[in-house]
């Protein structure tokens, strides 16, 4: 039993282990890189948005302004985050099957 299931086990993990190395890695990378630039732009858009005069916050906080820019931006790191992940799976997997 052991001699048929060291080789598999280990036959999976030299197939499994590049592709999860590689997605992990440029998650990692991209999500360094980007977070910092996304956080930076969105506390610029809060703050032109907060030095209107106060009726005009007032009415953006009411209509949900300022959690709309949370959510685009938000959604636009999760967008990124998960082509970056495709693209590094796809390329671990051309690399491992050549």
């Amino acid at each position: 039993m052991w001699a048929v299931l060291i080789p598999a086990l280990s036959a999976v993990a030299s197939w499994l282990l590049p592709k999860l190395l590689a997605v992990a890695g440029t998650v990692v990378i991209s999500a360094t890189v980007l977070t910092p630039i996304f956080t930076y732009l969105q506390n610029q858009i809060m703050q032109r948005l907060n030095g209107m005069p106060a009726d005009a916050v007032h009415f953006f906080q009411f209509v949900g302004i300022f959690d709309a820019v949370s959510v685009i931006f938000a959604a636009y790191t999760m967008a990124i985050g998960m082509k970056v992940a495709k693209a590094a799976y796809q390329r671990a997997g051309s690399k491992g099957d050549a």
